[in-house]
């Protein structure tokens, strides 16, 4: 299978998603900001074709579907920018 990557513009910050193949249409997908923050893992990619469900890294939130392996990747990077150790590194915090 493929890697997939995407690049997103969230809370006013570039977000580079990569979701690398751990299998048959399995993917461990990771997120970083460039020159900000190293590349951590926020969650599991499953599917194919316009099937995908995004689990997220840690936590007991549900599994979100979406139509595309980018709109399921889109939806982690969502979430895990609301998260306690991630938050921080976006420009909507102000000091």
């Amino acid at each position: 299978m493929r890697d997939k990557r995407y690049q997103y513009q969230l809370e006013g910050t570039e977000v580079l998603v990569e979701a690398d193949s751990e299998g048959d249409c399995r993917y461990m997908v990771r997120m970083q900001i460039p020159g900000r923050m190293a590349r951590v893992r926020i969650g599991y990619l499953t599917g194919a074709k316009h099937t995908w469900v995004a689990e997220c890294f840690g936590g007991s939130r549900p599994t979100m579907r979406a139509g595309s392996a980018k709109a399921a990747c889109q939806l982690l990077a969502k979430w895990a920018c609301q998260q306690p150790s991630i938050t921080h590194y976006f420009s909507h915090q102000e000091s």
